[in-house]
């Protein structure tokens, strides 16, 4: 440590055990340094009390910040998260959480080319289209695996409404009437894995417990799923994509921008604020994990229904 900060100071071992010490105080620029490097928040430290909040931001670009950078910088926040005991994740999911999607590599390969080509521009797949025969980088499907894995093992709420998952649904047919598939067949295969992943979202909520797609643990043995899983119905929620982490005494935000990038703060005083709203969006929703069976299968029956109405518009255009 002490060789690490003199380095990065410029200054003896001898000054840098003083700074450690707190014998002598460590100048703007000193503090600059540190803070860039190990990524602390000075607001943060501070005692005082401010309306300001400090933020990390690292949007997605092709060269600097890639989206398998994106995908190791969530695994290791998941993985930091994972150290902690008494964690619970709130997920306010206007889009269907991508911990979900990863867990089936149909919907994963398209998701990614949809993100990388539509939504970011990436000038490597201009003039593209999407084929499920062209898998993303093994190191993205690793990576995806290991936030699946970590996510499954961890306590978790999870808010949805009717649209939620309207933003998939409204990109394959995007794709369909932009003639952006290689080939017809794929857009089934597309809404047959998304009609498999609704009856997998509905069977962790009948369980209450989350597990990776297709292992399903031994009837009897649910005590091998670790992380709980509480699923809210709301009709008025419409929003973007909020994640509440808390840990031991660690409280973390994560807020959507532009729909890929994501806003990330330990800032307590906002997660405080930002949990009492969720806290009274939680008492104006139906909690349809568990025993709630009717009201449930009523709710992902009306999500395969729109599935198979997009499958239904979609066959009656020709390709």
């Amino acid at each position: 440590m002490v060789d690490e900060i003199a380095d990065l100071l410029h200054i003896s071992n001898d000054s840098a055990y003083r700074r450690i010490r707190g014998e002598t105080s460590l100048t703007f620029q000193e503090i600059g340094l540190l803070s860039n490097k190990y990524g602390i928040s000075v607001d943060r430290l501070s005692k005082g009390h401010s309306n300001q909040v400090a933020f990390r931001y690292k949007p997605l670009d092709e060269t600097k910040f890639t989206f398998a950078d994106y995908l190791k910088s969530l695994r290791d926040d998941l993985l930091l998260v994972d150290g902690y005991n008494n964690t619970q994740i709130i997920y306010l999911a206007n889009d269907i959480p991508l911990f979900h999607i990863f867990g089936i590599p149909e919907l994963t390969a398209f998701k990614y080319f949809v993100w990388t080509k539509t939504i970011l521009n990436y000038k490597a797949f201009k003039g593209k289209k999407f084929s499920l025969a062209i898998k993303p980088d093994q190191a993205i499907n690793d990576i995806a695996d290991e936030l699946v894995e970590l996510y499954c093992k961890q306590d978790s709420i999870e808010i949805i409404h009717d649209g939620t998952i309207d933003s998939t649904l409204s990109q394959i047919e995007y794709y369909w009437t932009a003639r952006l598939f290689e080939k017809a067949g794929d857009v089934a295969i597309l809404c047959e894995k998304l009609m498999d992943l609704v009856d997998h979202l509905c069977l962790q909520a009948d369980y209450e417990v989350k597990f990776p797609f297709g292992k399903l643990p031994p009837e009897g043995k649910l005590e091998m799923c670790k992380g709980s899983y509480q699923l809210y119905y709301n009709e008025i929620l419409h929003t973007d994509n909020t994640v509440l982490v808390s840990a031991d005494h660690v409280k973390m935000s994560y807020l959507t921008n532009n729909g890929h990038n994501s806003l990330f703060t330990m800032d307590e005083s906002f997660y405080d604020s930002t949990y009492r709203s969720v806290k009274n969006l939680l008492g104006k929703s139906a909690l349809i994990s568990g025993t709630s069976e009717k009201e449930r299968n009523r709710i992902f029956s009306s999500f395969q229904k729109k599935i198979t109405n997009l499958y239904s518009r979609i066959k009656e255009v020709a390709y």
